[in-house]
């Protein structure tokens, strides 16, 4: 399954659910003021891959400790200015493959940055 968090617009989860069966978006499995800490943690559980936009997530103590304790494979839309839904859903679209690869292959909790010409970077 793959995991849309909150960072990302709703639009762009339901654009790629129109697509994908396996996609689901964070409130479409947890209530609105879920901490991050705790759906970082039931999705670690299930073993999704999670998309996001929030490259501080390793910074804070409580997420990052989900991630770690969760073996939570994150891949982080790394972009410093914000991008248009459009060039969420080309970004995500062009790079799912080499996710789900990098998800199935490399041992879990990660994060990877993935840039705008489409590059990963391992963060944690």
């Amino acid at each position: 399954m793959i995991f849309i968090d909150r960072s990302i617009p709703r639009s762009v989860a339901q654009a790629l659910k129109l697509v994908r069966s396996d996609v689901r978006w964070l409130e479409d499995e947890f209530p609105h003021d879920v901490s991050d800490a705790e759906w970082l943690r039931e999705i670690g559980i299930r073993g999704w891959l999670v998309i996001g936009r929030d490259r501080r997530i390793r910074h804070r103590p409580a997420e990052k400790q989900a991630i770690l304790d969760y073996d939570v494979g994150y891949f982080c839309i790394a972009q410093d200015a914000n991008p248009t839904r459009w060039e969420y859903l080309r970004l995500i679209v062009g790079t799912l493959d080499q996710m789900e690869l990098v998800f199935g292959t490399v041992a879990r909790p990660f994060i990877y940055g993935i840039y705008r010409d489409g590059a990963f970077r391992r963060l944690l």
